[in-house]
């Protein structure tokens, strides 16, 4: 929030709104808006320059003077419950009620009618603020709404895993709802939930993140846990990913450290051996995390960086951790028999299991799945004017492959590929006009290429 003091105004009531006045770039124009910020007691002051200004008693501007835009001016003070007396009876709760409940909304100034503040209705530009600015924080995870449409969404890429997506989504909303609340910093502490995602590989872990970090008004940061280094050693730290998220949060620290900071490969930093050589640098990382998920000041450029508002989440394949393919059997001494801290796992609240995929939802994603290889394909064949089908042997052909390499969904692009690459030469060569996949055959390819009329 600025400090400068003509960056605010109040109402033509005068009393109990303040506005901040912010500022945003739209389509390559530069929108002045301004967010109602505070309710507050206070009394207006008559200087000698003729300036009436509003004292704030109460809220997150207490004790500062704020020059007023209003025409309502009075050569002694007023409190709220005077003011009210002197308009009618006007009731004193009633009007405390009636501008507290817009806290946080938009506005604009109309020249053209009143010269007053109006509040902004129109949807699409709120989305556009909202999506540039800070402002968006509070307000998109506060909305019950919003979690259902990005829950809906992330399933149009991940299938599958709908009861993981909703478990993660729900404990990094829970998060902002916390951190962004008047809660103390000891409640805040307790509610707010460090997750760990783990699975088997191709199930989705990383790419739900990616989608949420997509579609989040938070800022949020990927990093992969096998390039972190104890420090002193040769490679990343933490501080270092914490600057990659203050760079995400456009270098507001404010923001940063409400972020979500992701860890991928988290299972790599795993000691099962003391004797590897490479044990101090994967303990001393572990550590390392220790001090970021308790909530401590990392410093970097001359800034403080608190991770105790910080969401943290880490993804891992786990491979082995359990006996079954039913990861939802692992305990937290599961974690530590593989080689993670105890002291380290203890500090997460929230374990997310990857569902294993079967053959059925491997071919639910082949054909639902906006990331399938079948619907990117179709969209390329679709750009090129080539008439483009496939049946269910084909569906099965992949899926079985995709079985056999035992990694999930992250095999289907790369045997797709190779199921159509020879094809894919001549209908670059402008030789046939449409293509239909089947399932190959020992004497057959797995396609049907039409020549052009």
């Amino acid at each position: 929030m600025s400090n400068n003091k003509q960056d605010y105004v109040i109402d033509q009531v005068g009393l109990a709104n303040i506005f901040e006045k912010r500022e945003t770039m739209i389509e390559g124009q530069k929108l002045v808006y301004y967010v109602k910020i505070d309710y507050s007691f206070g009394y207006f002051y008559s200087f000698g320059d003729g300036v009436s200004r509003f004292a704030v008693l109460t809220g997150k501007l207490v004790g500062q003077l704020i020059s007023s835009n209003s025409a309502y001016t009075c050569a002694d003070f007023k409190t709220v419950r005077e003011f009210c007396r002197m308009n009618n009876g006007y009731c004193y709760d009633k009007f405390i009620k009636s501008y507290q409940q817009h806290i946080g909304e938009y506005y604009s100034w109309d020249t053209n009618k009143k010269n007053r503040l109006v509040m902004i209705s129109d949807p699409d530009l709120l989305r556009k603020i909202k999506s540039k600015t800070e402002d968006y924080d509070d307000k998109i995870l506060d909305n019950a709404t919003d979690i259902s449409q990005m829950y809906s969404k992330i399933k149009e890429t991940i299938v599958s895993q709908d009861e993981q997506i909703m478990k993660i989504l729900t404990s990094l909303f829970k998060n902002q709802r916390v951190i962004n609340s008047s809660l103390s910093d000891d409640v805040v502490a307790k509610l707010k939930e460090n997750i760990i995602v783990y699975g088997p590989t191709g199930t989705g872990k990383t790419e739900i993140l990616k989608r949420i970090a997509s579609l989040y008004g938070v800022p949020i940061v990927i990093e992969d846990a096998t390039s972190l280094s104890e420090t002193g050693y040769i490679g990343r730290n933490i501080t270092d990913m914490l600057e990659d998220l203050y760079l995400a949060a456009g270098k507001d620290i404010e923001k940063a450290q409400k972020g979500i900071l992701v860890i991928d490969e988290f299972d790599k930093l795993a000691e099962k051996d003391n004797r590897s050589h490479d044990h101090v640098s994967r303990i001393g990382v572990q550590r390392s995390l220790l001090k970021l998920l308790d909530g401590s000041i990392f410093y970097f450029a001359k800034e403080k960086f608190d991770t105790s508002k910080l969401s943290v989440v880490v993804l891992g394949a786990f491979t082995g951790i359990v006996a079954d393919d039913d990861y939802s059997n692992a305990s937290q001494k599961d974690f530590v028999d593989y080689g993670i801290m105890r002291e380290l796992i203890g500090r997460f609240s929230k374990f997310v299991a990857m569902k294993t995929l079967s053959k059925e939802d491997i071919k639910r994603i082949l054909v639902e799945s906006d990331f399938s290889p079948i619907n990117t394909y179709r969209l390329l064949f679709e750009s090129m004017n080539i008439e483009f089908s496939y049946d269910d042997s084909f569906i099965d052909y992949i899926a079985e492959e995709a079985v056999k390499l035992n990694s999930g969904a992250r095999s289907l692009k790369t045997i797709f590929d190779d199921s159509i690459s020879s094809a894919m030469f001549r209908i670059f060569a402008g030789e046939y006009s449409s293509i239909h996949l089947t399932g190959p055959t020992t004497e057959t390819k797995s396609y049907i290429l039409r020549e052009k009329a």
